[in-house]
């Protein structure tokens, strides 16, 4: 009798240890889940085993090794951050950032805090310092501010005796050295300022960052990353940044996959040589290479120029440039000067296996590009290149029948038009604004949209990785002080839901990475965002003040802002 009940208490204690061992990882419960899939959109909970997503469902929760109660939080995939600049982020975070720096009182305190952050001996360089003295951050247009700022070496010389110091102004035309970098480069100024072939010099003597300064900096993007939700970026960094990506790899600190590719065209023989192209037969339809957590197949490159500069291709001239030049329309890149060229390169990368992505901001710039499309299908045959327009900025009301039937993927970056009103009226007028950021017409034309950031931004502005300023922008079309009233250009607005599926599902399928990422469903990657507030349930304004409370990768919570763990 003793040795029945021993056995059955061991058998009892097995079954009980076999059922907690089967079950998931981990469950999140009682949410508000919009999952991004058309056939079941909404849910209260998701299981996740391993990295992947298991289970999703509603009604009774499930159990699991450990239990987030969401308490009606919502719950939305993993931001897919279709562009971004990974090392330059790193860098300005880091480092400094002076883009809204116009007095001697604020320069000071950046330059002591950047020298909190970084040992001795590190270099602090860039900084765009007066980048908003042109305009004033967060208007509509109109603002013109006169004042100019120009710091000089007297104001930090005795706060950065262990850092030299170079920074420029956003339009690079002036820099500042202090004593230290002076010295350093073997220049002489009273003042620190440099100008010309002077400065031109100093900045190519300026010493390579140190591959600890590299790393460190990437840990603090990937720090922004998890803050913001954002579990996917498409990074266009130097190629030295993939060794980067591998230490933070092999020491476990990478929590954001990378989607990356080369930003020089002459780069595709090289991505073609290593095997970094799209497997176009892989089963299941076209996949990128690498693997989870690096993946490749992507070739970055220009057409055009910026608006910023007046360097963006136009048909007609800019409006603002009727004395100087008054026929100027905008230029073209380091490829794209020869056409022919250019052409031929983008249909050997295309012929090589190599997705194109391009940068092109002008309308005639976009026209053309379009109009290339038919020359790689009558070249190498038609297939689904997902040819990714990058910016798509200004398109001509009779190019967007160009769109139609080519599987184009809009590449852009709805901040941009929060904070671009503020001046693109003045560069090319109202009538070809309207062509601008023109994200229902694209849509409506069977573009798809893929939605990111352009995070760090240009020399002008710093555009943040925040996801929900993006939202915002594409639903409301307004500046973050909430002007114009009725959104710049009202009828290019689109709906939350659309806004969401452009920053996850589009930016997925725009890499060739929609099976494993994008919604929530079981099987998919189990990389998802908690937020603090219901985007559905508030106003646009409110969003600018959300949070992130967990980041989910790989079924792994990698930032908690609540300290909450499970039920």
């Amino acid at each position: 009798m003793r040795l029945s009940i021993s056995l059955l208490i061991v058998a009892l204690f097995s079954c009980q240890t076999n059922e907690k061992t089967d079950l998931p990882d981990l469950a999140f419960v009682n949410g508000k889940i919009w999952t991004g899939d058309k056939q079941n959109p909404w849910i209260s909970w998701v299981t996740v085993e391993d990295s992947r997503i298991k289970e999703v469902g509603s009604g009774k929760n499930p159990e699991a090794k450990e239990v987030i109660d969401l308490k009606g939080r919502l719950l939305v995939p993993g931001f897919n951050d279709s562009h971004v600049h990974f090392a330059q982020a790193g860098g300005l975070l880091l480092g400094i950032n002076l883009l809204d720096v116009n007095d001697n009182e604020l320069f000071i305190q950046r330059v002591k805090e950047t020298t909190e952050r970084l040992p001795a001996g590190s270099w602090i360089t860039k900084g765009d310092w007066g980048a908003y003295e042109a305009w004033a951050l967060g208007s509509e247009g109109g603002q013109t501010r006169k004042r100019e700022f120009e710091p000089t070496r007297s104001l930090i010389d005795d706060i950065t005796q262990n850092h030299p110091v170079l920074v420029t102004r956003y339009d690079k035309q002036v820099g500042m050295a202090n004593e230290l970098a002076l010295a350093q480069l073997g220049i002489e100024s009273a003042t620190g300022i440099l100008r010309g072939q002077q400065l031109i010099n100093a900045l190519n003597n300026v010493p390579e960052k140190s591959f600890d300064r590299k790393l460190a900096e990437a840990q603090r993007a990937l720090e922004e990353c998890r803050k913001w939700g954002v579990t996917t970026v498409q990074d266009m960094s130097p190629l030295d940044q993939l060794d980067v990506y591998d230490a933070l790899r092999k020491n476990g600190d990478l929590t954001c996959r990378i989607n990356y590719a080369p930003s020089r065209l002459s780069e595709y023989q090289n991505m073609v040589e290593k095997g970094w192209v799209i497997d176009w037969d892989a089963l299941g339809g076209p996949q990128p290479a690498g693997d989870e957590w690096v993946t490749l197949g992507t070739i970055k490159t220009h057409i055009d120029g910026i608006m910023g500069g007046r360097s963006a291709r136009f048909y007609e001239p800019y409006n603002d440039n009727s004395v100087e030049t008054p026929s100027w329309r905008g230029g073209w890149r380091e490829f794209s000067q020869d056409l022919p060229n250019f052409k031929d390169m983008l249909i050997k990368a295309d012929a090589g296996g190599v997705q194109l992505r391009i940068h092109a901001i002008g309308d005639e710039a976009n026209a053309i590009l379009l109009n290339i499309l038919d020359t790689l299908d009558a070249v190498n045959g038609k297939r689904d290149r997902r040819f990714r327009l990058v910016h798509a900025q200004v398109i001509s009301k009779e190019d967007f029948a160009l769109f139609r039937d080519r599987n184009v993927v809009a590449e852009v970056q709805p901040y941009h038009v929060t904070d671009d009103m503020r001046w693109m009226e003045e560069r090319i007028g109202h009538e070809r604004c309207k062509g601008a950021y023109a994200f229902k017409t694209l849509q409506e034309n069977g573009c798809l949209l893929s939605f990111g950031s352009d995070w760090p931004g240009t020399n002008a502005s710093y555009y943040p990785i925040n996801p929900l300023y993006g939202l915002y922008a594409a639903v409301t079309r307004q500046t973050l002080v909430g002007e114009p009233a009725e959104g710049w250009f009202p009828e290019q607005r689109i709906s939350l839901e659309e806004a969401l599926k452009a920053y996850t599902w589009g930016s997925s399928y725009g890499a060739f990475e929609e099976n494993v990422k994008g919604t929530i469903e079981s099987g998919k990657l189990a990389d998802m965002a908690v937020l603090d507030t219901d985007l559905f349930e508030t106003s646009p304004e409110n969003w600018l003040k959300a949070n992130v409370d967990y980041t989910i990768v790989g079924g792994r919570i990698v930032y908690n802002r609540i300290g909450e763990s499970d039920d």
